[in-house]
């Protein structure tokens, strides 16, 4: 029993970063059923959903339900960005699949100006999004994530010259709309609620009554 008890309460803090993705497959999985029809579509789908996820988790998105505007602003380009070049690595490498993905996924986005217009567009609203949870909003970050998106257009094109068959799909572009607002709507609204949710509970006395059977460092992890 003692080892359920372990297993829950480390697994039950972990809840907000598990329970978003599962409701993101499984979504997929029933839009397969009655919409995509097509399991290799859906699981391009999947991947890219996930790592959509995983940038806004990165790039911290606002909390739905404590949003405040408090805006923190650097607009100078290229300013102080020889201090932080291990940021900037990190934006570029982020955005590298945000521009393989779109080319590989939609047809449209072969276009280079398409994508680097899309690629633009997104690393902005992020970026704007920051002036809502006491971020500093850069554009050295839209212009480095927006680098890494051409980065990834480019390997995609160098792949789709060497293997012309690989990506033949025809996905359309409301498809390209419900992904976005699928992983957006857990990013903005699902992981903040799960967060409050997990912290209001690790407060009741029954759950820390449950932390002298944790085993050694685990007693000690909070949310």
């Amino acid at each position: 029993m003692s080892g359920l008890v372990s297993v829950f309460t480390f697994l039950f803090p972990r809840l907000r970063s598990l329970l978003s993705p599962c409701i993101i497959i499984i979504a997929l999985l029933i839009l397969q059923k009655f919409y995509f029809k097509d399991y290799k579509k859906m699981l391009l789908y999947m991947f890219f959903s996930l790592y959509m996820l995983l940038v806004f988790r990165i790039t911290k998105l606002p909390d739905a339900l404590r949003m405040h505007f408090n805006p923190r602003l650097q607009l100078i380009p290229f300013y102080g960005i020889q201090n932080d070049l291990f940021n900037s690595a990190l934006n570029i490498v982020l955005f590298i699949p945000f521009g393989f993905f779109l080319p590989a996924l939609w047809r449209q986005f072969f276009s280079f100006k398409n994508t680097l217009i899309t690629a633009l567009c997104f690393t902005t609203f992020i970026e704007i999004t920051q002036l809502f949870c006491n971020r500093l909003t850069d554009v050295n970050d839209i212009l480095m994530n927006t680098l890494g998106a051409v980065i990834g257009f480019c390997v995609l094109r160098l792949f789709t010259k060497s293997f012309p068959k690989l990506f033949q799909y025809e996905f359309k572009k409301r498809e390209c709309v419900l992904i976005f607002a699928i992983t957006f709507s857990m990013a903005f609204f699902l992981d903040p609620i799960i967060y409050h949710l997990l912290k209001d509970i690790q407060k009741l006395p029954s759950y820390y009554a449950l932390s002298p059977l944790l085993p050694g460092h685990l007693s000690d992890f909070r949310l």
